[in-house]
């Protein structure tokens, strides 16, 4: 005797598990329980682009506001809920502190000016280095010869090469030869600029530059943080942390000062950045408040320097590569 095959069971036995077409998971639902994707792929048309952007921008808009609300008003309370384990309700603090640092370097180098190297106004275009070629005669007192006036011929000297004027000292600085034929060339180039051109180029190399230069400067800070507390044996990627949630404030006050404020808020947004620090820092680590003024003033103290070096650093490798 025969049994009958049931319908409904050859069907389902016909038809092939569904498998997730991003990871391959079997699928039990409107979307995949192992990464989350939906499980009805159909052909993008305009109105679902137009609904993936709106949902996906106030998604981020919601947390975006709430982050920016929590980092303004509660310093260190970011870094308190990442390592609590609150972190869904807002963006990643690597996400953060790079969406803000790119937005205020973009905007800055808008209004970006030259001003290093350009001395005193009205020298711009002098050159770099004004060396004993380039001046007037003199006599054997120091003073200039008029001009039309022949310049009295050199005396033989017995002094030695450490008592050369000033100037002399320039002309060999500035006829240093390193040995290589292109390295040498790149730097005659600098050198035999205007102050107005130097000051120019190495601004535009700080301000390319900057944003590896501070990424790079990251975690030396949180290097810093982890001496200044060395005693709360707290692991490295908590000072990691701190630091990226700090520097995401810095730069939204630094973006803050691009507008044209009256003097009285330009000095506010100024004391803010260390200001900022003091209470993230007694509310993350704890501590009283002079211990954590002494900290403070210490490590910007240091950073500050590293920054104008790692700066300074980037932009001669820069000028020099790019000749």
């Amino acid at each position: 005797m025969t049994v009958a095959a049931n319908p409904a069971s050859a069907a389902q036995a016909a038809t092939p598990v569904q498998s997730c077409m991003n990871c391959g998971a079997p699928l039990a639902g409107a979307y995949c329980s192992s990464c989350g994707q939906e499980t009805r792929i159909e052909t993008p048309t305009v109105r679902e682009f137009v609904r993936e952007f709106v949902q996906d921008q106030m998604a981020l808009e919601g947390k975006l506001w709430r982050t920016l609300k929590v980092l303004v008003t509660k310093p260190g309370g970011l870094t308190l809920d990442y390592i609590s384990g609150r972190r869904q309700c807002y963006i990643r603090p690597l996400r953060l502190y790079l969406a803000l640092s790119v937005v205020f370097f973009a905007i800055s180098g808008l209004f970006s000016h030259p001003v290093w190297l350009q001395g005193n106004p009205g020298d711009e275009n002098k050159p770099v280095f004004k060396s004993a070629r380039d001046a007037s005669p003199r006599d054997e007192a120091g003073q200039s010869v008029p001009a039309g006036v022949a310049s009295p011929a050199p005396a033989a000297s017995s002094k030695s090469d450490a008592t050369k004027p000033k100037d002399d000292a320039f002309d060999e600085a500035r006829d240093f030869k390193t040995g290589y034929p292109l390295l040498d060339a790149r730097i005659q180039k600098y050198f035999s600029q205007t102050q107005k051109q130097a000051g120019a180029q190495i601004s535009s190399a700080i301000n390319n530059d900057a944003p590896v230069a501070m990424f790079f400067l990251l975690p030396l800070f949180a290097g810093l943080l982890r001496l200044a507390y060395l005693r709360h044996h707290l692991r490295y990627g908590v000072h990691l942390l701190f630091s990226l949630h700090y520097h995401a404030f810095v730069f939204l006050d630094l973006l803050l000062q691009e507008i044209p404020w009256p003097s009285i808020v330009s000095a506010v947004l100024n004391i803010a950045i260390a200001a900022y620090l003091v209470i993230a820092l007694r509310r993350v680590y704890g501590g009283g408040w002079w211990p954590t003024g002494f900290r403070v003033a210490a490590l910007l103290l240091v950073y500050s320097i590293l920054i104008g070096v790692t700066l300074f650093a980037f932009a001669v490798v820069s000028i020099i590569i790019s000749g």
